[in-house]
């Protein structure tokens, strides 16, 4: 039976319908047990000796959806000699043909055929269970402490996952029919100890010829090079080396080009990096090899855009389309409206669509604005869209509404091949050039006009396949099938926002949705900036709260930057040679369990220094609030939480007012004072000892100010007395900064 595993798989009158005559099947630690009507009457966990299935619940083994209606199972006859189950629905003209193989990790289930009708809907359970501590609703595994129950789509033509329920959570998959077929959905059902979950998911993947990439010898899911930090910048061949000497520095293996494309769709590279195209490209690998760096792309996967050769000047007729209909009577070059023949792909909605609408005829893109009654057309047209010719059309001739993206995009067709020559350009891409890594962003294209998340697995599937050497990838979603494909996700982004305020909360609920679902962690992307409107400079202990949060979850980042940013920051060398440190610490696994709990707070504040080769100290540190004053005086309330110590502080003069002079702070009776002047946009830093620096709105130091007198910070609430010399109209920010013991990080 092809190795079928015949071990405690017992087959009991299965020809008998209506009796209680049951198959139990062992998958891993878990013993199935499926009725003679087809339904699940025992999940049992073999290692804690108890039912998992609630009290009441049968779910069926799988259920037909026709014509709206769900149709269960009514009766299963069982072949001994094939392994086959011939599962009856009422009707005995509508089956399904399932075949089970009993493997050493997990029951698999093939659903051969259908015959009778044309199904809907095929779904495999959902399969409730008492245990829902953890729930991967991606991954489709329910856990407690002791015992994992988890489901896996063994195809494209299969999506599984798992659901939060009253009592527990429960696992579930379906057939997908991206073709109106039945296309062989397959799934493994498997039960283990919790603590072997991910494990067993790898010897699934071994087993069932699922994707299993290694990086380095180890399967990437397990692998700590999984979660490596990198480097975002836009490299080309004039400053790759510049790059590269800087990621160096910082300790990361990786630099990433957040958009090196001219075009979208043909994956033109733009010129103006890489003159060269791919060849350009290939040379920025081999002189980052140099360096022990690889390199690697975003790019927009699924999109196409508008100076695409796909789009102009001879558009594609397989550009992906919501609808199509033909002229209801002939048009010359210049006309303004068009009449069609049917309406309901002309106002059809999308999710993400551009606020614009296109449509297709021959050789021509026009555009339109509505559509208009008796006789029935589209108006606000106009002709010859990006570089494509207004042309004659005849009556009844082709005209289709093309997809479209808020991006200002459109999206390739998925039947006819021509996502397919998407994928293949990124394949010949990175074979030509040894690119390592890239992110299959905009894959939501792929499956949200119609094609279901069979197009994007299929894509990206199509791209793991032609690759002729792992790349480490992510993505802007992550579908069940495709958690085998990618590496990681790297979600939040620092658009607009301030490094601590850029998606703080879905940064950190991503570390719960990584637990959840047996995925490696990183905390998404943050900027390196020099100031800007609105913006102050990136600070050494702006970055040290990513790392710190990242060592705490093991979770790894990207710093986004340029090299003007980065040239113009007096602090990046500080902060590069953080990331280094906390780098090589996180990824040798020098922090103690304890230390990560600590770590993982979201109001805590640490700074880290090396202390030898494999060791380093680790200092608590407490902020105050930003505090203000608006005239020549103020009374701040300041806490220190650790022991007495002198007191720092970082002061800045707001953009916009004028000058202050002579800066003096008073604490419990003790004074110290600044002879000296800081301008609009500066800072005045001290750290409590030796002399004060004056830095300019970037950190560079412009002047050095030895303090008169001395003032320490005790212990508990304190009131901080400032005044300063004003020169007109201002405002001042401080923040108070103190620290705690420092502990041993590393070899102990």
């Amino acid at each position: 039976m092809g190795g079928l595993t015949l071990i405690a798989l017992t087959l009991v009158a299965m020809n008998m319908a209506g009796n209680d005559a049951a198959v139990n099947f062992d998958a891993g630690d878990l013993r199935i047990a499926i009725s003679s009507t087809g339904h699940v009457v025992s999940l049992y966990d073999t290692l804690g000796k108890r039912e998992l299935l609630p009290p009441g619940k049968q779910p069926p083994l799988i259920y037909l959806t026709v014509g709206g209606k769900n149709l269960m199972p009514t009766a299963v006859i069982g072949d001994r000699r094939t392994g086959l189950f011939k599962i009856e629905f009422g009707d005995p003209a509508i089956t399904a043909r399932v075949r089970f193989q009993v493997k050493p990790t997990h029951v698999r289930f093939d659903l051969v055929s259908v015959t009778g009708c044309v199904p809907d809907h095929i779904q495999w359970g959902p399969f409730p269970t008492t245990i829902g501590k953890v729930v991967g609703e991606i991954i489709g595994v329910v856990r407690d402490d002791s015992f994992a129950v988890g489901i896996q789509g063994l195809n494209l033509q299969t999506n599984a996952g798992a659901n939060k329920t009253e009592v527990g959570g429960d696992i579930a998959a379906s057939a997908v029919e991206h073709d109106g077929g039945v296309k062989g959905s397959a799934i493994a059902i498997f039960g283990c100890a919790a603590k072997d979950a991910l494990a067993t998911i790898g010897r699934i993947e071994e087993a069932e010829g699922l994707p299993h990439p290694m990086l380095d010898g180890v399967w990437a899911k397990q692998s700590q090079k999984a979660t490596l930090s990198y480097m975002i910048v836009p490299y080309g061949e004039r400053d790759i080396v510049e790059y590269c000497k800087l990621a160096k520095r910082a300790g990361l293996q990786f630099v990433y080009h957040p958009g090196p494309f001219e075009t979208w769709g043909h994956f033109k590279l733009n010129p103006g990096g890489f003159p060269h195209g791919d060849e350009s490209m290939k040379g920025c690998v081999q002189m980052a090899s140099t360096f022990g760096i690889g390199l690697g792309v975003h790019t927009l996967t699924a999109f196409i855009t508008t100076n695409d050769p796909y789009v102009t000047p001879v558009p594609d007729p397989r550009l992906g389309r919501l609808g199509s209909s033909t002229l209801a009577a002939a048009i010359d070059e210049k006309a303004g409206e068009i009449p069609v023949a049917d309406r309901d792909a002309f106002v059809k909605g999308q999710n993400w669509g551009w606020s614009r609408k296109f449509v297709l005829i021959g050789q021509e893109i026009a555009e339109y604005t509505d559509v208009a009654d008796n006789p029935l057309r589209l108006v606000g047209c106009k002709r010859g869209m990006f570089g494509t010719k207004a042309s004659l059309h005849e009556n009844g001739a082709d005209i289709g509404r093309l997809a479209t993206h808020n991006y200002q995009t459109f999206y390739p067709g998925i039947d006819n091949g021509m996502a397919d020559e998407m994928a293949a350009r990124l394949v010949e891409l990175f074979n030509k050039t040894g690119l390592r890594m890239m992110s299959f962003d905009g894959m939501e294209g792929l499956y949200d006009y119609g094609h279901g998340t069979w197009a994007a697995a299929h894509f990206v599937e199509r791209c793991y396949d032609g690759w002729k050497q792992y790349a480490i990838t992510d993505a802007s979603g992550l579908l069940h099938f495709l958690w085998h494909d990618h590496t990681r996700m790297n979600w939040g982004e620092p658009w607009g926002k301030a490094v601590r305020e850029g998606m703080p909360e879905q940064r950190f609920a991503n570390q719960d949705l990584f637990d959840r679902n047996l995925f490696p962690h990183m905390m998404g992307w943050f900027e390196l900036r020099a100031t800007s409107s609105g913006f102050e400079a990136t600070t050494l202990d702006d970055m040290e709260w990513v790392l710190s949060k990242g060592a705490g979850f093991n979770a790894g980042f990207a710093l986004v930057s340029e090299l003007g940013m980065m040239k113009a920051n007096a602090l990046t060398p500080a902060i590069l040679d953080a990331v280094r440190e906390w780098e090589a610490a996180r990824n040798s696994g020098a922090f103690s369990a304890a230390q990560r709990e600590r770590l993982k707070s979201t109001t805590g504040e640490w700074h880290l220094e090396a202390a030898g080769k494999g060791r380093w100290k680790l200092w608590p540190i407490a902020f105050s609030k930003t505090l203000t004053c608006t005239e020549n005086a103020a009374e701040w309330s300041v806490e220190n939480k650790f022991k007495a110590q002198p007191l720092r502080f970082t002061l800045r003069v707001v953009p916009g007012g004028a000058a202050i002079k002579n800066p003096a702070f008073e604490i419990g009776g003790q004074r110290v004072s600044f002879t000296t002047e800081i301008k609009p946009g500066q800072y005045f830093v001290w750290e409590g000892s030796g002399k004060a620096s004056v830095c300019d709105a970037d950190w560079h130091q412009i002047a050095v100010v030895a303090p008169d007198g001395a003032a320490e910070m005790p212990t508990g609430s304190q009131t901080v007395k400032f005044t300063c010399e004003p020169e007109g109209t201002t405002q001042v920010t401080a923040r108070f900064k103190t620290l705690g013991d420092p502990e041993s990080v590393g070899r102990r």
